[in-house]
């Protein structure tokens, strides 16, 4: 069925939409189009959707936005009813000046498996810790888009707004940790795989491994 085409525009983020956000992320990561229930690293360790963890994940978002000088949040918007939806959203952090590359423990609040979501978390910062330690670079955390409004274009958007950005701020080197469902998207934006990690679901009830792999773009 074809997906019928919707009008976004992209405007930035704000800590009034952090909620919103951890929303669209948490919907979009559970419902990924090639991995599902059992098999789905963030419905295993992260757990379903839920105001709980949505609330725990918006309050880290306003303390980057208020705190951290290098974060940038754009958000895709349409209008349905009258009113204003977020349906995609892009985390962005330009690093123009070398930053340190850490691991850390989070506590993570019930309803989480926090054994696996700091490997997780761990296994993804040693990655780019490996390749982008003592670098300026434009890194994309997170790209998420709303079920049934993807195949409009949004991520596409979204990407090109933030590397647009980050070029203008005077950055030439990006870098990502790319799920199966997006790998091929950033590849069409010149993202090359360095390697990839992967993680044992069955531990934490799960089914099978899930791969997590780094892409970056360089300089010509």
């Amino acid at each position: 069925m074809a997906v019928p085409r919707k009008e976004f525009k992209i405007v930035p983020a704000t800590e009034e939409d952090a909620v919103a956000l951890a929303e669209v992320e948490s919907i979009a990561n559970e419902e990924a189009n090639l991995s599902r229930g059992q098999k789905n690293v963030s419905h295993v360790i992260f757990g379903p959707p839920n105001e709980v963890k949505h609330n725990f994940r918006a309050k880290g978002l306003v303390e980057k936005m208020k705190n951290d000088p290098f974060v940038r949040n754009w958000k895709a918007v349409v209008e349905e009813d009258g009113q204003e939806k977020i349906v995609g959203w892009a985390n962005w952090f330009f690093y123009t000046e070398p930053q340190p590359i850490e691991t850390k423990e989070i506590d993570w609040p019930a309803g989480m498996n926090a054994k696996g979501c700091n490997e997780f978390i761990g296994a993804l910062t040693a990655m780019r810790a490996k390749y982008q330690t003592g670098r300026k670079f434009g890194y994309l955390q997170v790209l998420a888009t709303l079920p049934g409004y993807r195949g409009n274009g949004i991520g596409s958007g979204l990407l090109e707004i933030g590397l647009a950005e980050a070029r203008r701020a005077g950055l030439n080197e990006f870098f990502l940790e790319a799920s199966d469902d997006g790998h091929d998207l950033y590849a069409k934006f010149g993202f090359k795989d360095l390697e990839r990690t992967l993680i044992d679901l069955v531990p934490y009830g799960g089914e099978g491994q899930a791969q997590t792999r780094a892409m970056r773009i360089l300089p010509n």
